[in-house]
């Protein structure tokens, strides 16, 4: 589902991206995430080149992971080459490790902003992932072109991730 917001001069394109974990407790969830080596595997594990954390750390129930790669996204070879950098995303998240939320902010060196808040919950056996993101690209005339494949893109990502995810809090449970 997507729908678009007004944001100064351009709208900002919005979508939702929903997770079933199924055979894993909250509790047992919410157990797990508190280990920074969950976090920055999964980090490693998502595609893309020349992965650098600059920043992984816990601070009172916060966990704060901010780190930069180059993303193997679905564009012309012509186009990544003349856009060298252009794919190079700095990554921000803050997770409230006790409320099991958090935030994640994409920066890239072209004209486009990502974020999106991600919130768990559950209940007995499973853990539902919410994931509402937030795209703006201040590219007059194109920019919603650019954003419908910028969302395309996002969702292949966030999904694999989701699934990663899912794969490393089951490795762990079984460990």
């Amino acid at each position: 589902s997507f729908h678009t917001a007004q944001k100064g001069n351009f709208m900002a394109h919005q979508f939702t991206i929903q997770h079933t974990i199924l055979g894993v407790s909250l509790h047992d969830f919410k157990n797990l995430v508190q280990d920074i080596n969950l976090h920055e595997t999964v980090c490693h594990r998502i595609p893309g080149e020349n992965l650098e954390i600059l920043e992984s750390k816990i601070v009172d129930h916060t966990y704060s992971l901010c780190g930069t790669y180059h993303l193997d996204v679905n564009v012309p070879d012509l186009i990544k080459k003349l856009l060298k950098d252009a794919f190079r995303v700095k990554r921000t998240d803050v997770v409230n490790l006790d409320q099991l939320t958090s935030t994640i902010q994409l920066d890239t060196s072209l004209p486009v902003e990502a974020n999106c808040k991600r919130v768990v919950t559950g209940s007995g056996g499973q853990v539902e992932v919410l994931v509402n993101w937030t795209v703006n690209v201040n590219i007059p005339l194109i920019g919603e072109r650019i954003e419908k494949h910028a969302e395309g893109e996002i969702r292949k990502f966030s999904t694999l991730e989701l699934l990663i995810i899912e794969e490393e809090v089951k490795t762990r449970l079984s460990a």
